[in-house]
């Protein structure tokens, strides 16, 4: 015997641990799978224990001066990886899986390689369904649950549809059913059949609801925003809706809806009560905040809001913001020439260069005739500037009405009641209605009234309101301002405008989007300087360009301008002769349009080493804004600019930092000369140049484009 113990341990040395030494920590430089077809790497790699060091680390240029965190082999835990990936694989339905490991040991380090031999899985011959006859189709049962004759037998998937029966059974008023399930497998033939039992119980109502953990809002209050009523028929997703419509009143940080009866008290118990649990927030909040953006310059916000004011969850909002801090009067202090250089321009015009700020005390009423009806009643006084384009001042008073559709689907109708004062360029006036002096062109900055009727809806399946990687979102809104509603005669118009969107993901974290927007504007003709012209305010046209349009341009910078010499600012000697880019000094104005069309297409990716902390995005915008007369598309005004960017995750969303290609000439418009009092054309288009000006576009936000 003693003989054979030193016989083995002359051919098998003794391991370090057992004589007592500390073995070498092998870091891990590498983790691979080959051989997998049926699930990818990234199912695989959170599986298991054993996990690969960071980027940085495995990367030969910075591992060796330490960067990067780097995890190390444990023998123990790699052992056990592949217990898990094979019971992983049978679980799925692959009961001849085989998991074999290549370990490449270096001095420090270990590449690790695990090769899986899935084989031929189980497979669902049959599915049967029993006493489900009058309570719930079997169609869609057959539709809804997530296994399908034909599929692996995939025990998650197995036990994922017994919950949808029990779901769908409880959604029409079997409050305790519950789904008995078996399976036979036969590893010989590789079938799989599948049975499921149906046992609804009794039918019940609800016949009260419990409301517990209110101090200040009254339980009357909770029991009317939820949809359940006593006598109702039990309903499992209406527990969900009453959940989700009590958080949105914005005063509870808890809220938890379930039965009171965890079973019935006989076989003839046909009544069941709920209990809606719930802790109050705070009811008086306070907020500030700071920012910064390349068309806001920097920003600032103040609010301050008290939830149940009068009872009933009311909620009283009152907000401050404030824009273009140090880059407009009174607080210019010359930002736009370095820090928000996309607000230089905005300084050749006193009217433009001006603070923006917006003042908004709200009244929501979460109750409004019905749950499924609330309205907002808000007053504000703004300012509100649009680069190259406008300054609107208004006072307004807005009233909406939101209702709740049986699609799931907000309607938002609304009227608002404005008195506004527009500031713009002189030259878009005499362009569009020939009022080519300046102290006729005067009037259209008088106070006019503005009377406006709005409907819109919102229809919102992505998975995220900062950055959505799957789902759609649909939206659209029409606005008409009349005479017959009371506005001014230069203030009537009709408005709509459409926007889709869809999320496609494309493995675990990348994301391709792409959006669709287009609107479109009508006015009728008026009687104006003895002409028949129409006009649309400047504040309702459409305007291209920018971080969240066609990022190839700056805001508002696509799409038709005018342009004025001033020969008091700038030497108008030579320009016509040299006509082929915009001479320094000129003032360029956009005008808008009343067509509008845009398309962008997104491809986003993480960066490697980075663990979806930093993305990256490529882009093409396509997008076409113009004067409808007689084309209803204008194919000749379409413009295309590819880009990339960087997406940097924060609490508040993104942090987003593109870069686009423009290839395109300055866009051409009407060019004016000021000669005192009146603005005199100079040249139709201008400049003449058609060479391509080929530049960078940069821009930085918050947020995904769309």
């Amino acid at each position: 015997m003693s003989v054979f113990a030193t016989a083995w341990r002359a051919g098998h040395p003794t391991p370090l641990h057992a004589q007592g030494v500390e073995e070498p920590r092998l870091v891990i430089r590498g983790l691979d799978f080959s051989g997998n077809h049926a699930m990818d790497n990234y199912t695989l790699g959170i599986s298991i224990a054993t996990t690969k060091s960071a980027w940085l680390a495995r990367f030969p240029l910075t591992s060796w001066i330490g960067a990067g965190e780097k995890r190390y082999l444990d023998e123990t835990e790699f052992r056990r990886d592949v217990l898990r990936l094979i019971l992983l694989y049978r679980v799925s339905g692959y009961l001849q899986v085989r998991v074999d490991t290549i370990v490449r040991r270096t001095k420090d380090a270990a590449r690790i390689q695990f090769l899986i031999h899935e084989g031929p899985p189980v497979r669902v011959h049959a599915i049967d369904i029993a006493g489900v006859e009058g309570i719930v189709p079997l169609r869609d049962l057959l539709r809804d649950i997530p296994l399908a004759v034909g599929d692996p037998f995939n025990r998650i998937r197995f036990e994922w549809a017994a919950d949808t029966m029990r779901a769908a059974a409880r959604d029409r008023g079997y409050p305790f059913a519950e789904v008995f399930r078996s399976y036979d497998v036969n590893e010989d033939s590789l079938i799989a059949r599948v049975r499921f039992e149906l046992d609804p119980g009794v039918r019940g109502r609800v016949d009260s609801v419990i409301v517990e953990g209110t101090r200040e809002i009254a339980p009357p209050v909770v029991r009317r925003v939820i949809p359940i009523r006593p006598g109702a028929w039990f309903s499992q997703s209406a527990l969900y809706r009453s959940q989700r419509d009590l958080y949105r009143l914005g005063v509870f940080g808890y809220v938890n809806v379930t039965l009171a009866d965890s079973a019935p008290e006989g076989p003839a118990d046909s009544t069941v009560a709920v209990r809606v649990q719930v802790t109050e927030g705070r009811l008086r909040n306070v907020r500030v905040g700071v920012g910064y953006g390349t068309v806001d310059c920097l920003r600032a916000l103040a609010s301050w809001s008290a939830s149940n004011v009068l009872g009933g969850g009311r909620v009283l909002d009152v907000t401050a913001r404030v824009s273009k801090l140090g880059a407009g009067d009174p607080l210019a202090a010359g930002f736009e020439t370095w820090l928000c250089k996309a607000l230089q321009k905005d300084a050749e015009s006193p009217d433009r260069f001006k603070l923006n700020y917006n003042l908004t005390a709200s009244f929501q009423e979460p109750y409004l005739f019905s749950r499924l009806m609330r309205g907002t009643l808000a007053v504000s006084a703004e300012r509100h500037t649009e680069i190259q384009a406008y300054r609107r001042d208004a006072y307004s008073a807005n009233l909406t009405v939101t209702r709740e559709t049986r699609w799931d689907v907000p309607v938002t109708a609304g009227y608002s009641l404005s008195l506004t004062q527009t500031f713009a360029e002189p030259a878009i006036f005499c362009s569009f209605l020939s009022v080519c002096r300046l102290e006729d062109a005067e009037q259209f900055s008088n106070r006019r009234l503005q009377s406006m009727v709005t409907l819109g809806f919102v229809r919102d399946r992505s998975n995220s309101v900062l950055d959505p990687t799957r789902g759609s979102a649909l939206s659209a809104e029409a606005r008409y301002a009349s005479r017959l509603l009371g506005s001014d005669s230069l203030i009537q118009f009709a408005r709509g405008v459409a926007e889709i969107a869809v999320y496609y993901p494309i493995g675990r974290r990348t994301t391709f989007a792409w959006r669709l927007r287009g609107g479109s504007i009508i006015s009728p003709r008026l009687g104006f300087s003895g002409q028949d012209v129409t006009y649309i305010p400047l504040s309702e046209r459409f305007y291209a360009g920018g971080a969240n349009s066609v990022r190839g341009y700056g805001q508002n910078q696509m799409g038709p301008v005018v342009r004025v010499m001033d020969p008091d600012r700038m030497d108008t000697t030579g320009v016509l002769q040299d006509s082929t880019t915009v001479a320094p000094g000129i003032i360029t104005a956009a005008t808008g349009g009343n067509s509008l069309l845009i398309a962008n297409a997104e491809l986003r990716f993480p960066l490697p080493g980075f663990g979806g902390r930093l993305m990256a995005a490529a882009f093409v915008d396509v997008g076409q804004l113009f004067e409808r007369d007689t084309v209803l598309v204008d194919l000749s005004k379409t413009r295309v600019t590819p880009g990339v960017g960087i997406r940097i995750a924060t609490p508040l969303g993104p942090m987003r930092v593109d870069v686009a290609f423009n290839g395109y000439p300055p866009e051409q418009g009407r060019l004016y000369l000021k000669q005192g009092q009146q603005l005199v054309l100079l040249d139709d288009a201008y400049p003449r140049s058609s060479t391509a000006r080929r530049h960078l576009q940069f821009h930085f936000s918050v947020g995904q484009a769309f």
